[in-house]
């Protein structure tokens, strides 16, 4: 087996992929860690913006790279993890980035590329909406259901925690956290796709735009949470 660092080791390779194969499909089941915590950075898109080199944080395993699927924002079928020490990042990536094609090294920002449109994400009910602003109306690009404890019906708390674009502003990638406390603590990382296009934002009307005899509340940013 070709090692990327000479401490890396099958077992552990194996072992680590096991683990977040194992988060992914009962994220929210019980464990034998008091803390299981996995976050997510986007290092860079391929050419073709179908596939993206993610950097994965596990509070329990350490540092290791691994091939995403774009639109699936899960891990591509055969991939597997690369691991590395704190030390070996940059040479890691580097081989990486070289390795699967890694082109395009995208763009991480809250706003649009003219830098008009803000997003943000607020919860509710059982999602959590990705909103945004131009400062003078609010709209809604999606919303993200918000995972749920099959065994005791807590549903997690969850946040927009950055958004990540190809460089042609075509594509973002919401890196978005769940969280759940109890017990045990239980936050992990999700990556959902959005192919954004400034017409599919669905804006709410403004007051100003009302007919004078509609209800107060008519048209209002809640009309998102009915």
């Amino acid at each position: 087996m070709r090692q990327i660092h000479g401490k890396t080791t099958r077992r552990g390779l194996v072992a680590t992929a096991t683990l977040i194969g194992l988060v992914a499909a009962s994220f929210w089941s019980q464990a034998a860690f008091a803390e299981l915590k996995t976050q997510y950075s986007i290092i860079g898109f391929t050419k073709d913006g179908k596939r993206m080199l993610v950097d994965i944080d596990d509070v329990n395993y350490g540092h290791g790279l691994r091939i995403f699927d774009v639109e699936t924002g899960k891990a591509a079928k055969r991939s597997r993890v690369i691991e590395y020490e704190r030390a070996d990042k940059v040479k890691t990536i580097k081989r990486a980035k070289r390795r699967y094609k890694i082109k395009d090294l995208g763009i991480e920002s809250m706003k649009t590329e003219d830098e008009k449109i803000s997003f943000f994400s607020i919860e509710k009910a059982d999602d959590l909406i990705i909103a945004c602003t131009d400062l003078k109306r609010l709209g809604k690009v999606t919303s993200v259901p918000l995972k749920v404890d099959k065994d005791t019906g807590q549903k997690a708390q969850a946040r927009l925690k950055t958004i990540m674009w190809t460089t042609d502003r075509k594509t973002m990638i919401l890196v978005v956290t769940q969280k759940m406390k109890g017990q045990l603590l239980y936050e992990k990382d999700f990556l959902h796709y959005v192919k954004f296009k400034k017409s599919g934002i669905s804006w709410v009307e403004s007051k100003e735009e009302k007919k004078e005899d509609e209800e107060e509340d008519k048209g209002s940013w809640w009309q998102f949470w009915k």
